[in-house]
């Protein structure tokens, strides 16, 4: 071996080397995540159910709650557990588009479900959330929700991004039926019953036993929604 590929040789390892240590925080880092947060990906189901008919599930539950008790309007934390059943653990938005930070206490066997931001349609809701049929429904959630900015998409667990593009995560409910309570969110009259689509970005994770700084956050910034964000933080104990 002449000593000019020797000297060339050394160069490349003292080189990967440097590589190496460079990305060894970053490495650290991903591991570290990796083994805090189960992402269920985009195609993928919990209990047989996919993300969109979650995200019906998801409203059926918000909108089945008053006022006072509802999740979406809590501003500590402590009505999380209103209404929750099954294997997955609803967490709400900011109904208000207010900042909100929660303490929540969750168990390490539930999939959370939450969305970065929402709309939903219904036969219910005076215009301009007014559908009166699937169809109508159906694109007037959809006309909404184009005017989130992909740009303002941010979910972070202890401070790390959850997903690398949440804008891949998406999603329109199928139709599906509800009946409010008294003192309701959508501010119709008590024990009216009506059907719904809903659509959003939405993310569904599993994570790992400890406590935990959930944030989540997204903006309208075009069409009717515009102005409107929400921006929410949950300290999660999972057990």
């Amino acid at each position: 071996m002449s000593k000019h590929v020797a000297v060339r040789s050394g160069v490349v390892a003292a080189s990967a080397c440097a590589v190496v240590l460079a990305l060894g925080p970053l490495l650290i880092s991903a591991n570290s995540l990796a083994q805090t947060v189960t992402v269920i990906p985009a195609n993928g189901t919990v209990a047989g159910m996919t993300y969109g008919e979650w995200s019906a599930a998801w409203w059926q539950w918000d909108l089945s709650i008053p006022v006072p008790a509802n999740p979406s309007f809590d501003t500590t934390g402590n009505h999380c557990h209103v209404g929750q059943s099954g294997p997955v653990f609803f967490l709400a938005g900011s109904a208000t588009g207010a900042p909100m930070t929660r303490d929540c206490s969750v168990s390490a066997d539930k999939v959370l479900l939450f969305p970065l931001i929402n709309v939903e349609c219904s036969t219910l809701e005076p215009p301009p959330f007014f559908g009166s049929n699937e169809a109508e429904l159906r694109t007037c959630a959809q006309v909404f929700m184009n005017g989130a900015g992909l740009s303002t998409l941010r979910a972070t667990i202890d401070g790390n991004p959850i997903v690398p593009n949440p804008g891949l995560f998406r999603f329109q409910s199928p139709l599906y039926d509800f009946r409010v309570p008294g003192d309701n969110i959508l501010g119709v009259q008590g024990g009216s019953s009506g059907s719904s689509v809903s659509d959003g970005y939405w993310l569904m994770i599993r994570l790992a036993e400890g406590n935990h700084v959930l944030h989540f956050e997204a903006a309208f910034t075009s069409g009717d929604g515009a102005g409107f964000s929400q921006d929410v933080t949950y300290n999660l104990t999972v057990r």
